[in-house]
């Protein structure tokens, strides 16, 4: 067949590909000698000091740590070194040329020996010499997952005496007796203590450390720093804990994992997007609150493409950054202000967040593979709570003939009907007719329809959904040597949803390569290739193409079974079968006929130089490119609802962003204390987008979906987009003697949005970092402790076109096409938005960081922000640009790390992420401004309100305040609580704050954790609420079924004299008034949750194990995602957006499909 030639056409194809590769591999011969020291250079001046001093010295500016011991080494020794930039292992030669001390530089360790034949060194008279008899041990040190640690620090407590261990993480050291103890380090772990008790043989296991004090961190630039020198906030995951989630979409697999950092799932099932924010949101466009997405120092695209349009109803694609595969993460680095990626230009006014990639590392210049598999599955999670007491129908009465009305009440799509399970017997959709037909294939037979039992169905909409699953195959293979690495993985993703015949496949190349050309030129390289498919997405929002709008009408008693022979027999291609023809499609009939297809190839990356000019000047040149083409394909069968003669359309997606920078950096230090580092550089900018939607509006012949099968003319909409931003920005660090920190920065940015007179906007930021618990004498419980404090401006422009007028193809009028105006009146004076920033915090860490406290307030202001805002329709346009508005953003957030527990064997270790944030309009030039809207419901900014305000209509209610009945609500003289007039403040999308909660445990080799993801306050508006009241749906509409309802409330029989209601109206009646579409009062719900966001237990084979088999690492894992959910909301995930062609609509719930929760079984295997 055509389709299994293709596949083996295919996986032919990438084995040649991964053999070509794996022989590039092999010849390209890496070995792992050169050292740190050979490229560390340093300067001192210092006269008349112990060699202990100088020793000291110099750990203190370099990465290096000194070990040796003292009956061997004469550290009291005084000298006197001058050195101007000279690399560390010749001032060494220089001291110790008359010593008779030798050397040997391991990594970062230097340990210093004396020559052979050479008697131990002779002490002043005063100084004790004390004797031992030597006491050998050998050991081993591993990680938690029973991996070596070459490197690690073995001390001798209370001694310089100490070694390192070898690349398989054994070592071997003599002390002074068997009840020595042993101090034992490693970058990045907790500093462990071993009392050798007389033990020879040790085997020392290390946990990851909550923080390290020399924790080194990418910031904007791709500039590597220590974190301790920061004066901003930032918080950083590590590659481990990104994949942790086994969560196929990154940004799902971070959320709550950040303090700040806020993630809100589309509805929309596989693949679907995100909306991220930091801090909250500050901008008065909607689509305007994301941090830059940042890969390997180069920006790539998150943005969302609508799809909606032309008839049909909004398909989420999935955003930029949900793309990026986990496992080829080191780590995330979110920059939280703009203090910290003021240096990124207007797009990083909200954060940014730098991910950095793996690169090529392998044991001993050896081929290292990587093998990952996984396979998910993904269940409901929560569904609407249904009633299941009353059926189909109006007036209790129900019974079917055509589905179009010409029975009783058969063309209502209500479940006002019959009670159910009474024994009644009803002739229904598919109860029999005479002829064998099925009661709803009304156009083939009039043959009398059989009634059948009219029963409840209660699980009828569950019955309609899969199991999802996901199958994650990759493999990496990476090498390194003197010469550099190189990396190379491929990810195939296999995902078929919980809604039947949805799908999602994406392969994934990813290829890293750093090349040490000579000794000061470095070429790195990383390229990402992504092919992303699928044969059908899910129709969102409020329409009859959503299965969740379906099922909010769909009747009590229907059986989902009895609609999978979705064709009419003799009418394929051309009826549907269903139980209601005059509103809905039957949902199989939608899901298999109706289908949302993309074909997506992305590539991005970038190609990077690095040039040491000499000991002080370096240059780096970069380039990078994000870019993609999207084919989406819409088909709509014969007898859709909405296109009864079928539609085809095609929707095409170019996307191009380059990215081309330089900066030249100047780095020297001074005296042995002050470090200057001075650094210009500059970025060209440019983004390039083209949309082309062609659409057949009607079909001749059913089931050919072709432009050559269009009954009426061709609609083409087309749109084209491009701009350019040219940038120089600098930068200046001053440090001294690795307590005081200050950055400077500045920016000025050329953008081509706006007018010529104001295209320049220029915004500086400067930090400060003091570390404290090294200025200060502090409490021995006192680890580390550090203040620091920020001030930033970065400005901002808008989208291209807003500065004259254009024009727009529409739908043509027979055979014309037509071109309209653009409804908006430009404004060729615009000024950029600014925003202005402040921000002070504190790391503490206490008990030799078992107890670590950051915490950070912040406070910014955005003014001159670009809106449009309403015209007078006389003018014959809608809206004009401005610059107006000034917006406060301010909060609070906090990072708590707790290790309550932690042995040798057994360790605890608790993280708490919390934050707090407000965002309030202080000016708007007395108007009020809608953000976005969507059913009636108003995100709009006033002044004295909050940017997250909802408004909408409620209810009128008593508005004096001495009045008996103050605060209830007015009902009319028919018993139906009065609707206000106005728009009203109901409540606000953000939270009051939200709290991440993550527990992990570890004993010998093996792991447990859980997360809970906690969202305080805030409200969304459900349209699942309001429809599935009117429509007789959900459980709270069996309320006054069999005796009607009296509101509660009160008449008013005069101006101000009121009176307790005791009117009763019918139930449907009263639902369908209460619950009016534009009643936002009556659909909000509290959108506060906690969820158990994540539990992860693993195994990881001991390396008793590993050393009989021939792998280096095996780790099986077993993963549940968003297993339980607490809310007051009944009927759905209240975290959830609406999707309204690109932009997602918080605090708006629009017919959200369930959210899942996963069971994730996942095996990884180094070699």
């Amino acid at each position: 067949m055509p389709g299994r030639k293709f596949r083996f056409r295919l996986q032919y194809d990438l084995k040649m590909k991964l053999t070509t590769l794996l022989l590039i591999v092999s010849l390209f011969q890496i070995h792992a000698n050169e050292t740190y020291g050979q490229k560390t250079k340093i300067t001192l001046n210092l006269e008349n000091v112990s060699i202990e001093s100088v020793l000291n010295r110099i750990e203190s500016l370099t990465e290096f740590k000194f070990m040796y011991n003292d009956k061997e080494v004469d550290y009291k020794k005084i000298v006197s070194v001058s050195a101007d930039k000279e690399l560390v292992t010749t001032i060494l030669d220089r001291i110790f040329s008359k010593m008779h001390i030798t050397y040997e530089v391991l990594d970062k360790q230097i340990v210093l020996k004396p020559e052979k034949n050479v008697s131990p060194p002779t002490r002043d008279k005063e100084e004790k010499v004390e004797l031992y008899q030597p006491f050998k041990v050998n050991g081993t040190i591993l990680d938690s997952d029973g991996s070596p640690l070459p490197g690690a620090n073995v001390l001798e407590k209370g001694t310089t005496n100490g070694t390192q261990s070898d690349f398989d993480g054994n070592f071997s050291i003599d002390v002074s007796g068997p009840n020595a103890v042993l101090v034992v380090s490693y970058i990045g772990f907790t500093t462990t203590e071993i009392a050798i008790n007389g033990q020879t043989n040790v085997s020392i296991t290390l946990e990851e450390g909550a923080t390290g004090l020399s924790e080194v961190v990418v910031t904007a630039l791709g500039i590597k720093r220590e974190k301790k020198s920061l004066g901003y906030a930032s918080q950083e995951l590590d590659g481990e804990q990104v994949s942790a989630a086994r969560e196929p979409n990154l940004l799902n697999g971070i959320s709550g994992k950040v303090a700040g950092l806020q993630i809100t799932n589309s509805p929309s099932g596989l693949g679907g997007s995100a909306r991220v924010s930091i801090r909250g949101d500050a901008s008065l466009n909607i689509n305007g609150n994301s941090p830059l997405f940042i890969v390997d120092g180069t920006p790539i695209s998150n943005e969302i493409v609508g799809s909606s349009g032309s008839g049909t109803q909004d398909v989420d694609y999935g955003n930029g950054a949900s793309e990026i595969n986990p496992e080829n993460i080191e780590s995330i680095n979110v920059l939280k202000g703009p203090a910290a990626a003021a240096l990124y230009g207007a797009r990083a006014a909200n954060g940014a967040i730098i991910i950095t990639t793996k690169k090529g590392t392998s044991k001993k210049g050896q081929l290292g593979i990587t093998v990952n598999s996984g396979i998910t599955m993904e269940n409901v999670l929560l569904l609407p709570d249904w009633q299941n007491e009353y059926g189909q129908g109006n007036n209790q009465q129900f019974a079917f003939v055509d589905g179009s009305g010409s029975g009783i009440a058969d063309g209502v799509d209500e479940s006002w009907g019959p009670r159910l399970d009474t024994g009644l017997m009803i002739p229904q959709f598919d109860s029999p007719r005479e002829d064998g037909t099925r009661g709803g294939d009304y156009l083939v037979s009039n043959s009398p329809i059989i009634p059948t039992p009219w029963v409840s169905n209660p699980d009828n909409t569950l019955d309609f959904f899969n199991t999802g699953y996901t199958k994650t195959n990759s493999i990496a293979i990476s090498k390194s040597g003197d010469l550099g690495n190189i990396r190379f993985s491929y990810q195939n993703l296999d995902q078929e949803g919980i809604v039947p015949n949805t799908d999602l496949r994406r392969n994934t190349f990813n290829l890293n390569t750093g090349l040490d050309l000579t000794d000061k030129l470095t070429i790195n390289t990383n390229v990402n290739y992504i092919k992303s498919d699928s044969d059908n997405r899910p129709s969102l929002s409020y329409g009859t193409e959503s299965i969740m709008y379906l099922f909010i009408w769909y009747g009590r008693q229907l059986n989902t079974n009895s609609m999978r022979d979705y064709w009419m027999p003799g009418r394929e291609d051309l009826q549907q079968f269903n139980y209601n023809y005059n509103y809905h499609d039957n949902p199989f009939f939608n899901v298999y006929e109706n289908t949302n297809s993309q074909n997506k190839d992305r590539v991005y990356g970038n190609i990077s130089a690095n040039y040491e000019i000499n000991d002080n000047w370096s240059l780096m040149v970069r380039t990078g490119r994000d870019f993609y083409r999207d084919l989406r394909t819409k088909k709509r069968a014969f007898s859709t609802q909405r296109f009864p003669l079928g539609y085809y359309r095609e929707d095409n997606v170019f996307f191009e962003e380059s990215n081309t920078d330089f900066l030249l950096s100047y780095d020297k230090t001074f005296n042995g204390k002050w470090n200057v580092n001075i650094s210009a550089g500059g970025n060209q900018f440019r983004q390039k987008q083209e949309y082309t939607q062609t659409v057949a509006p009607q079909l001749i012949n059913p089931g050919v979906y072709s432009f050559n099968n269009t009954r009426r003319p061709l609609e083409v909409y087309t749109n084209n987009e491009q701009k350019r931003i040219n940038s120089l920005y600098g930068f200046a660090r001053f440090a001294y003697d690795n307590l005081l920190f200050l950055d400077v920065t500045g920016r000025n940015d050329w953008s081509s949005t706006l007018p010529t007179d104001n295209n320049s906007y220029f915004y500086p930021s400067v930090t400060l970092s003091a570390i404290a618990s090294d200025m200060f004498k502090m409490p021995e419980f006192v680890s580390f402790a550090k203040l620091r404090a920020a001030y930033a401006e970065v400005g901002n422009d808008t989208d291209p076109y807003k500065l004259s007028s254009f024009f727009t193809n529409e739908t043509p009028f027979g055979d014309n096409p037509i071109l309209t105006e653009s409804s908006l009146i430009p404004n060729a004076d615009l000024k950029p938005e600014i925003t202005s920033s402040y921000e002070i915090g504190a790391d503490i860490r206490l008990f030799q960081s078992r107890l670590n406290l950051d915490a950070t307030y912040y406070d910014g202001r955005t003014k001159n922000q670009i809106i449009p805002i309403s015209t007078d329709i006389s003018s014959g346009y809608t809206s004009k640009l401005i610059n107006a508005g000034e917006v406060r953003n301010y909060g609070f957030e906090a990072m708590l790390n707790v290790v309550p527990v932690r042995t040798e064997n057994f360790t605890w270790n608790t993280m708490f992420n919390y934050s707090r944030n407000r965002s309030e309009v202080t000016d708007l030039g007395g108007i009020d401004y809608t953000l976005t809207e969507r059913n009636s419901v108003f995100i709009q900014a006033r002044e004295g309100g909050s940017i997250s305000a909802i408004y909408g209509r409620g209810f009128q209610r008593v508005e004096d305040e001495n009045s008996e009945y103050y605060g209830q609500m007015i009902v009319n003289n028919s018993g139906i609580p009065i609707r206000t007039d106005d728009l009203v403040y109901q409540g606000d999308y953000a939270p009051d704050y939200t709290l991440g909660i993550l527990n992990s445990f570890k004993y010998k080799s093996l792991d447990f954790g859980f997360m809970f993801d906690i969202r305080q306050g805030g409200i969304v508006v459900s349209r699942t609420k309001t429809i599935g009241s009117t429509s007789g749906q959900l459980k709270e509409t069996l309320e006054g079924r069999e005796t009607g309802i009296v509101a509660e409330g009160v008449l008013e029989t005069s101006p101000g004299v009121y009176t307790p209601n005791t009117i009763n109206v019918d139930v449907r009646t009263f639902n369908n008034r209460y619950y009016e579409r534009d009643n936002v009062e009556a659909a909000k719900y509290d959108a506060s949750y906690t969820k158990l966001r994540e539990v992860t237990l693993g195994y990881s084979l001991s390396k008793k194990i590993i050393d009989r088999l021939p792998i280096s690492k095996a780790r099986l894992s077993l993963t549940g995602r968003n297993l339980a959910l607490w809310t007051d909301n009944p009927h759905f995930d209240p975290e959830t957006v609406s999707v309204a062609g690109g932009t997602l609509q918080p605090g708006i719930e629009n017919m959200s499909y369930p959210s899942t929760k996963t069971y994730t079984l996942n095996l990884q295997i180094d070699f």
